[in-house]
Parts: C-alpha cells; sequence; structure tokens
C-alpha cells in the first residue's frame, strides 16, 4: 500500500498531447482511493462540495485519450485489449488532494492523508522553519474541512428537528455568517474588495482558520440547542470579538 502511494501520490509531470502539466493525477487518486462512484461524477460533485477553484485547486485537461479495458469480445470472453475513449483529466493540487482524503472518510482516505504527513515529516528535516509553517498551515485547513462537514450535519438535523425544509441557502448562509466574523467584515464585501473568485477559506491564514475551527464548534453546540440564527449570530460574535 506504501509503495503504491508514493507511485500514485508523487506529484509528476502529466503529458497530454503538447500539454506538460504538474500535479496529481485524479483518476488515480480515485482507484487508490477505491471510489464506488464512477470518476466523473465523483469528481464534480467533490469539486462543488468543496467549492474547489478551477486553476487555482485543479485544471482540467479537456478531450483526453483514455485506455479503458473492454468489457467482453465478440464472442462473449474477456478481452484484455484496451478501447480508446475521450474523457477529461482533472490534475490537482497537493492540497486539493490531501482535501479529498479527508472527505472520503473511509480507510484509504486516512492511509493516504497518512502519506502527506510522512512526506511532511522528512521535509521537517531538510527545513525545519518552512515545515513548521507548512504542517501548521495543512493542519488548520484539514481541521476547518472536517468541522465542516460536522456543522453541516448538525444544521441538517437542526431543519429536520423544525420541520424546515432542506435548501442549500442555510448551509451558505451558515458559512458566510462565520467567514464574516472572521474577517470582521462582510466576507462578499471583502471578496471584491481583493477581488478574490471562489471560497474566501482558501486565503484564510493558519491563525484565522483556527478561529474559524473555534467558531463551527460553537455555532454547531449552538444548534444542538435549537437556538435560532438571530440568537446564534449574536452570541458567535461577542466569541469572535474576543478571539
Amino acid at each position: 500500500m506504501k509503495n503504491l502511494l508514493a507511485d500514485i501520490l508523487k506529484i509528476n509531470s502529466h503529458s497530454f498531447g503538447d500539454q506538460v502539466v504538474n500535479g496529481i493525477n485524479g483518476r488515480l487518486l480515485h482507484k487508490c482511493l477505491g471510489v464506488g462512484r464512477m470518476y466523473a461524477h465523483w469528481i464534480k460533485a467533490r469539486i462543488q462540495q468543496g467549492r474547489f477553484i478551477e486553476n487555482l485547486d485543479f485544471i482540467v485537461v479537456l478531450d483526453t485519450d483514455l485506455s479503458l479495458p473492454n468489457l467482453a469480445s465478440s464472442n462473449n470472453k474477456q478481452s484484455t485489449k484496451a478501447r480508446k475513449q475521450k474523457g477529461n483529466e482533472y490534475i490537482l493540487s497537493l492540497d486539493m488532494a490531501k482535501h479529498l482524503c479527508l472527505m472520503e472518510r473511509n480507510e484509504q482516505g486516512r492511509a493516504i492523508r497518512q502519506h502527506f504527513i510522512n512526506v511532511e515529516k522528512q521535509l521537517a528535516r531538510i527545513a525545519p522553519n518552512v515545515y513548521r509553517n507548512t504542517l501548521a498551515d495543512t493542519k488548520a485547513r484539514l481541521e476547518a474541512i472536517d468541522h465542516n462537514h460536522e456543522l453541516n450535519q448538525a444544521i441538517k438535523q437542526w431543519q429536520q428537528r423544525n420541520g424546515i425544509a432542506y435548501t442549500p441557502n442555510h448551509y451558505r448562509n451558515e458559512a458566510e455568517m462565520l467567514d464574516s466574523l472572521v474577517l470582521k467584515q462582510n466576507v462578499r464585501h471583502w471578496k471584491r474588495q481583493n477581488n478574490i473568485k471562489g471560497s474566501a477559506r482558501d486565503y484564510f491564514t493558519a491563525e484565522q482558520l483556527a478561529q474559524l475551527k473555534q467558531l463551527q464548534e460553537t455555532d454547531k453546540a449552538l444548534l444542538l440547542l435549537n437556538m435560532p440564527y438571530k440568537e446564534r449570530k449574536a452570541k458567535l460574535t461577542i466569541l469572535a470579538n474576543e478571539l
């Protein structure tokens, strides 16, 4: 398993026709994670769920020749030949690959995540100052993702307890409220001022991500108490001002 991870997950130069791209091949990561869903459906859903940004977290190489095994030959026997098919390849940044591993919440994902930790430990011996900064930032981002999943689950349960129909707005409004508290200003205004596309959290510092984690944990506890949105926001604002 370790050798497989090392081969698949190291950053390589991938050639697609006349394009050469550095990164991790999403199709190989999908295979290594043992995901049951079709790759194309899985990667698109994860990009949406994780709010990953094209040309920042990943790039798409369109109409790539894929070599796929034939299911059967004309005489209904399994064929060992490969058939050519066009498809899109996703080349992922190292950070996005880490996040995808965490989102899977399975044994493979934990193993791959440990692989990245081991790589970072090697970096610690070579460049300790770089390692400390990188590790702190990586841990904060992974924890923020994990707490965001738990918070979304708490919102869903709150909706069910109160007979509120599901709507993505609840999740988006909650996230924007927390981001605004971390930034000490409206997150939409901040993004416009800084010409930010996609998720503001991709640009948070390790300190801001630590603050976000505390706010997420408190928000989840308040949701379990069935506290309405306005009351939660008031209490979280007080906490944010103390952080």
